[in-house]
């Protein structure tokens, strides 16, 4: 549970402390309720962040339901109709701010068809209702690990979804320096390493704002820092940039900010992408676009820059922001997607961002939106539209200027081929019925695919031809792989969950080495087992994972009897899977564990402590207390 989560709980015990939960919402209650309805929208299990959200929907539906109870007893419930999506192909811009606002009244409209105008939709987010379009953690936490864990010279860089676009992480290391933040999410502490011990020699504070995550742009010796910002009137992304030519004097070199709350970034040839969710408040007011309107350094968002949504209302934007870091205070260009909530993709030339029209009476439906970015500056160029939703960021890919998707919908899963003007030209539907997808992987002309109920199907097909894309293999074999990740030329690295095939109960993090060499006849030659380990981080956190396939490098951390340890792993043909670490993890940080490597030494980091290990034998070296 993060510093914010604990904030919304504290508020939300104090406001409901008194209210009585009413019968029929009384857990026994629930749980048959569950058990008599097949649930339309999927449920993935996490940690604490997502328990803490379920807890802040639960509470504040029933200080709700308290609230409007007088109301509720005279209406009656109706079932909202879909709406309709519109199937232009051009992404439209708003005409005027009045225009903006009457998509917010449609909203709200709809919004008081039930429960006296609060939906099921609704969650708390410092005090505002929001909705469960945001995925409701930093980083794409619902991201899957990348197809290069990139690393150059002696040291490892972030592991991230697109080779060659960076993502920002709590954790990074130049060679010399590792960057750290701490545990109270306010410092970065700068640790040398270039005497074989570790000594903090500096750090980054910043006393009025928290710290998401930054970046390190090593040849531009610069340090990005992503905090979170609270204003008078609204809470807002401030991204400070800081001179590291010499790690232990940094120096502010400028700031910029937004409204709303961190979604994401990606960092790409110089420029910073900054991604924010900015929901509107209850106070919006049509005569003052402050009100309902982001703003970006202090200006209001122009409205020829507002792209609105593909349905008829909207409550939220999801704010786009380029930053050149050589003129770190000023704003290259910005770009505001009105929407109801969803979540990005990142290629290497366009940002696609994604949202699922849960429907009532027919498929759901995933709506996109293609923005093209080049040196700093952001293009609408098309929006489309396919049935189901994804199961992560790694379930998109663009190639070749086709964008492909592995999608969910119902009891089967689809995949669909889209075109530059993203129309569907090619799909296959109907696969693995009472299945959902588990992680996907493209690569080139092949899509690897794990859908799972009772053994773990993992598809391969032939997207050569986009208008006719082809299942041309399949595997079955006992449990799932969260994600997949190549490893060489020819192997596909599967980690997830052994289940034992009698009691469909999962007894361990299982690693598996699939031989993809040819694509129609995937097999998996080795496995390891780490019995009793019940997760890994890397289920839901794709930075949570070192590979190196160059330096023959699987590390994680897994939660097992007696507590969390950090796994090192090595694989070759002969013996397969290799464990050569198993360390038990100090600290109790609430953040996923990281693994780093500068030369021949390992360091795992949890919260506030760094250990230090030698890759020649594995034994510990050295350690520090932050």
């Amino acid at each position: 549970m993060d510093r914010r989560e604990k904030e919304i709980l504290d508020k939300i015990q104090k406001q409901t402390e008194n209210i009585e939960i009413p019968e029929n919402l009384g857990p026994d209650r629930i749980h048959r309720m569950l058990e008599e309805k097949e649930p339309k929208k999927r449920i993935r299990v996490y940690r604490m962040g997502a328990l803490a959200a379920a807890c802040v929907v639960i509470v504040a539906g029933i200080a709700v339901w308290q609230l409007a109870g007088s109301r509720q007893e005279q209406q009656t419930v109706t079932t909202p109709s879909d709406n309709v999506i519109n199937d232009s192909k051009t992404i439209a811009t708003a005409e005027d701010y009045e225009q903006v606002y009457r998509y917010i009244e449609a909203y709200q409209e709809e919004s008081t068809m039930e429960r006296g105008g609060i939906t099921e939709e609704y969650a708390l987010d410092g005090g505002n209702f929001l909705t469960n379009g945001s995925n409701g953690s930093v980083a794409d936490s619902k991201s899957a690990v990348s197809d290069y864990a990139a690393s150059t010279g002696d040291y490892s860089q972030t592991n991230v979804r697109q080779e060659g676009v960076d993502e920002g992480d709590v954790v990074k290391t130049d060679g010399r320096y590792l960057y750290i933040l701490e545990d109270n999410e306010q410092e970065i502490a700068i640790v040398d390493t270039a005497s074989g011990n570790m000594e903090k020699v500096s750090s980054i504070s910043v006393e009025e704002d928290y710290i998401y995550e930054f970046y390190l742009a090593s040849e531009q010796k610069k340090l990005v820092v992503v905090c979170s910002h609270s204003g008078l009137n609204m809470d807002a992304v401030k991204v400070i940039t800081y001179d590291i030519q010499n790690p232990q004097k940094p120096q502010i070199q400028g700031e910029v900010t937004q409204s709303g709350s961190y979604h994401s970034s990606r960092m790409s040839d110089g420029y910073l992408y900054l991604f924010s969710d900015y929901y509107l408040q209850d106070q919006a007011r049509k005569e003052e676009p402050e009100t309902y309107i982001p703003m970006v350094n202090g200006e209001l968002i122009e409205e020829k820059d507002i792209y609105l949504p593909q349905i008829s209302q909207a409550y939220m934007y999801e704010v786009i922001t380029a930053v050149n870091l050589e003129h770190p205070s000023e704003i290259t260009d910005s770009k505001a997607l009105f929407s109801k909530g969803g979540d990005v993709y990142v290629s290497n030339e366009n940002i696609y961002f994604y949202e699922t029209e849960w429907r009532y009476s027919s498929n759901d439906v995933t709506t996109v939106r293609k923005v093209s970015y080049k040196n700093g500056m952001l293009t609408a160029e098309a929006q489309g539209q396919f049935e189901g939703y994804l199961n992560d960021s790694f379930s998109i890919d663009e190639y070749k200027g086709y964008l492909r998707v592995v999608t969910t919908e119902g009891e089967t899963n689809s995949v669909y081929i889209l075109n530059q003007e993203l129309e569907i030209v090619g799909s296959i539907t109907g696969l693995a019925e009472d299945e959902r997808v588990y992680s996907a992987r493209f690569l080139g002309d092949t899509s690897y695919f794990v859908t799972f109920r009772e053994t773990d199907p993992l598809f391969s097909v032939d997207l050569s031809d986009p208008e006719h894309p082809e299942i041309i293999g399949s595997l079955k074999i006992p449990g799932f792989s969260d994600y997949l990740h190549f490893y060489g030329e020819d192997q596909l690295l599967g980690i997830g969950m052994n289940v034992d095939e009698e009691t469909m109960t999962t007894d361990g993090v299982k690693l598996s080495m699939f031989d993809i060499s040819d694509p129609a006849d995937v097999k998996e030659k080795d496995t390891y087992v780490l019995e009793n380990v019940y997760s890994t981080d890397v289920s839901y956190d794709y930075k949570a994972v070192l590979i190196d396939y160059g330096r023959n490098i699987i590390g994680f951390s897994g939660d097992a009897q007696g507590g969390e340890k950090y796994y090192l792993f090595a694989y070759d043909e002969e013996s397969g899977f290799v464990c050569n670490m198993e360390e038990e993890i100090n600290g109790n940080g609430l953040r996923s564990v990281r693994g780093v490597y500068i030369d021949d030494t390992l360091y795992v980091v949890q919260g506030n402590i760094i250990e230090a290990y030698s890759l020649k034998d594995y034994q510990k070296t050295d350690d520090l207390i932050l």
